[in-house]
C-alpha cells in the first residue's frame, strides 16, 4: 500500500466529506448505532434544551409542611369596618296581634373587632308616640339579670365612624317606626375575669316608656370592654 503524505489525506478526506460524509457527519443528529444523539454537558457544548414545557417549579411551603394547627389567615371581608344593617322592610313592621310598643332588634354585623346592629321600634298602639333622645340600654344575663356594663349615649367612644343625628323630636303615628344603632368592641384585655358575651339587651325608649328586652342572634359579646352604646332615635322612613 502506498502512504499518502499527512497534508494530501487530510485535503482527501475533506473533499470526501463534503462529497458524501467522511465516518459520521456532524450535523446527521445520528450516532453510530442509529439512535438519537445524546450532547453530554461538558463534553462538546451546552445542554440540550428541552423540546417542551417542563413541569412548573414549585415556591414555599407545600400543605405538608403546615403545622396541623395553621389557620387560613383573616379573610378580606374581616378588614373592613362594620356597617349598620339594613333597615327593616315593610312586612317587619306589621303590628297585627300586638298592642303598645314593638321592640326588635336585627341582625349583627361584625368586623375587626367593632359590632353594629339596628334596634327597631314601631308604634302599635294608638295616637302618636314620641320619641326625643338616646334609649337606656342594659345588658342582661342568661337569668336576666343586669350585668357591670355601661351604656352610652353617643357612638363616639365607640368608634368614631357611626353617624349619630343626636337628639330631635321624632313623632310616630300608628305603624311608623323609629330606629337606633347600636355599638360595641368585643376586645378582651382582662385575663383576670372571664369574657362577657350576654344573651339579652333591654331597651327603655325613653324617660316612662315601657322596657323591653330583646335577644340579638348570637347575642352581644362585650370581652372585657364594659361599654355598650347607642345613636338617638331617628325615624324610619320606607325607601
Amino acid at each position: 500500500m502506498t502512504h499518502l503524505p499527512y497534508r494530501r489525506a487530510a485535503v482527501l478526506c475533506a473533499l470526501a466529506i463534503l462529497a458524501a460524509g467522511c465516518g459520521q457527519s456532524a450535523g446527521s443528529g445520528r450516532d453510530g448505532a442509529g439512535g438519537p444523539a445524546t450532547r453530554v454537558a461538558g463534553q462538546g457544548g451546552a445542554p440540550p434544551t428541552p423540546s417542551g414545557p417542563g413541569p412548573a417549579p414549585s415556591y414555599g411551603v407545600t400543605p405538608d409542611t403546615l403545622p396541623p394547627d395553621a389557620s387560613d389567615g383573616p379573610r378580606y371581608g374581616d378588614l373592613t369596618g362594620p356597617e349598620v344593617p339594613e333597615r327593616p322592610a315593610e312586612a317587619s313592621r306589621d303590628c297585627r296581634g300586638k298592642k303598645g310598643v314593638l321592640v326588635e332588634p336585627g341582625p349583627v354585623d361584625a368586623a375587626m373587632g367593632l359590632r353594629a346592629m339596628t334596634v327597631t321600634l314601631t308604634h302599635c298602639g294608638t295616637g302618636t308616640y314620641r320619641l326625643n333622645g338616646y334609649p337606656d340600654l342594659r345588658v342582661l344575663d342568661a337569668d336576666r339579670e343586669p350585668l357591670d356594663v355601661r351604656g352610652l349615649k353617643g357612638t363616639d367612644e365607640i368608634t368614631t365612624g357611626m353617624r349619630d343625628p343626636g337628639p330631635h323630636p321624632v313623632a310616630l303615628a300608628p305603624r311608623q317606626s323609629a330606629t337606633v344603632a347600636v355599638v360595641w368592641r368585643n376586645t378582651y384585655t382582662d385575663t383576670t375575669n372571664p369574657a362577657v358575651h350576654a344573651p339579652h339587651l333591654r331597651v327603655v325608649a325613653g324617660p316612662g316608656a315601657p322596657a323591653r328586652t330583646v335577644t340579638p342572634h348570637g347575642g352581644i359579646d362585650l370581652g372585657s370592654t364594659g361599654r355598650i352604646a347607642t345613636t338617638a332615635w331617628t325615624k324610619f322612613t320606607p325607601a
